[in-house]
Order: structure tokens, then sequence, then C-alpha cells
């Protein structure tokens, strides 16, 4: 089958043709049957990749988790494969398959939050404000393994609760809270393993909610989920299910992916098996040698 890569010249810049032409390499080495697409700006990428919509291609994202989700809402229910290069600052969801999956073309779920989609994390609260700042998350003067430690220390000493109502099996929690963190898959914000029990494929949503903290109780709550200690904190409620919806007076914030949407209202549900994932792991390792 052949790969379609999608290379975002708008993120890569002068490096481009450096990652082009290591991608030729080891494709070629592979035996690859592919086309490399640049894109110049987001409309492109968009573009680019609606224009296989009809046939069935494996279509590659090259970069992190917002690529592959820019990726994911452009390819959902068509006849095409999900592939990914994990090239970018924080690269949770390629953390997580380590983990769980082996070389091969998996059947794995997707959720749709309102006119969206996501595979991985939609987070809430402390940590969509944290996700979400450009000043630290794609701040060049800080080195990407710091971006986001960089964005808890500002958003943890300045952070306020938000007053939201999240709605799941048939129950209403409306109170102030720290972060609401719905996980598809495991880790998020560059190694934290907020959800160490997800599967990819289980067809289920793990939900955390955070209680409102003093600033001890939150710097301990968010210390622990480096290493998936928090989830015997009583300040921490968890439940399992397919669906659920989070409403706010206020508009607030999620962060999806590494990707920032706004609303009063979010409605999620998992989409079970909704779209095959293809990894190689061997091809993987080969194109992370390259230093961009």
């Amino acid at each position: 089958m052949k790969y379609i890569y999608l290379v975002n010249r708008f993120v890569y810049k002068e490096k481009t043709d450096k990652l082009v032409n290591h991608l030729k390499e080891v494709s070629k080495q592979f035996n690859r049957d592919y086309e490399i697409v640049i894109n110049d700006d987001i409309k492109a990428a968009k573009e680019n990749a609606r224009k296989f919509k009809d046939d069935q291609y494996i279509i590659t994202s090259i970069g992190g988790d917002g690529s592959i989700n820019l990726l994911l809402n452009d390819i959902v229910n068509t006849n095409n494969i999900l592939a990914y290069i994990p090239m970018g600052t924080g690269n949770d969801f390629y953390r997580s398959n380590l983990e769980d999956l082996q070389n091969g073309i998996h059947d794995v779920d997707v959720v749709k939050i309102n006119d969206y989609y996501f595979i991985n994390v939609a987070c809430f609260g402390i940590d969509a404000d944290i996700a979400n700042d450009d000043n630290f998350i794609h701040n060049k003067f800080i080195p990407k393994s710091m971006r986001y430690n960089a964005s808890v220390v500002y958003h943890f000493l300045t952070y306020k609760p938000k007053n939201i109502s999240v709605i799941v099996n048939d129950q209403t929690i409306k109170q102030n809270v720290t972060t609401v963190v719905v996980a598809n898959a495991k880790y998020y914000g560059g190694g934290y393993n907020v959800a160490p029990n997800s599967k990819i494929d289980d067809g289920l949503l793990e939900v955390y909610i955070v209680d409102e903290l003093n600033k001890i109780k939150m710097a301990n709550i968010i210390l622990s989920m480096k290493n998936a200690r928090h989830l015997k904190n009583p300040a921490l409620q968890f439940f399992t299910a397919k669906k659920l919806t989070i409403l706010s007076d206020q508009p607030i914030k999620a962060n999806i992916d590494g990707e920032d949407i706004s609303a009063n209202q979010f409605d999620i549900e998992i989409m079970p098996k909704a779209i095959k994932l293809d990894l190689d792991f061997n091809f993987i390792n080969e194109m992370k040698k390259i230093k961009i």
C-alpha cells in the first residue's frame, strides 16, 4: 500500500529539505512506495490530506501530537489509514503506543468532541491552560524537554479554579475543579502518565476530575501524575464511560491532543475502532535518528 507523507514546511522551515532527504533515504531502505506532499501552511495541510479521501492510502503525519490531530480530523470517516512519525515536543501518543501495540495495522478508538475528533487526551482546567500556552509550549528559546514543565510552573502560580459541570454515567458533578482529563490513551504533557490503565482499543474513556486544591496539594498531585502515583489521591474522582458532557456558564478552553478549542459545552463520545492505525517502530526509529 502506498504511503503519503505530509511534511509541513511551516513547521520545519529551513530544515524541510534535510527532513525530506532523510525521509527518502529511510523509505528506500524499507522498500516503501510513497509520495511526499509539502505543505506551506495549515490550509494547504488540510486541503492536501483531503485530496486522498476517496482512495485508500497510509497517510502519515510528521511532527507531534498536534500534527496527528490535524491529520486525524481530515481523514476520519474515510478509507485512509493513519500513520505518524513522532518528531514533536511531547510525542505522548507515541509513548502510549510503545507500551500497548506491536508493529502492524490496528483498529483503534477515536473520540468525538463537539465537531472535532481526538485520539489521545482532552484536558480542561489548569491542564488546558498549561498545554495551550504558546508562550511556553512553542518557545524556541526553551529546550523542548522543559517547555511543558515551564508552563506548569507559571500556571501553578497563577491558576484560578474553574466552575464546571460534568455529566457522566447519569451523574452530574458540579463544582470548582483543578482539572478534568478525558483519556483515550495513557500519556499527555510530555510524559505525564495520567491514565496508566487506558487502552486505545477498548471502547472506553477514562475520566479524571481533580477537586479544587490549595497550592501545596495541587503541586503534589501534578508531580505525582508523572509516574501515575495520583490514582489514590482523595481529591481525584475517576470514571470509565462511553460518553460525557462538560458544561460551564462561561466559555472554557480545552486542549485536545495539543490543539486549543473553547466552548460552553463539550459533548464527548467514544467511537470504537473508528480508524486504522499503521505502526512500524523500526521505521520510526530510523527516522528519529535525524536531528531537526
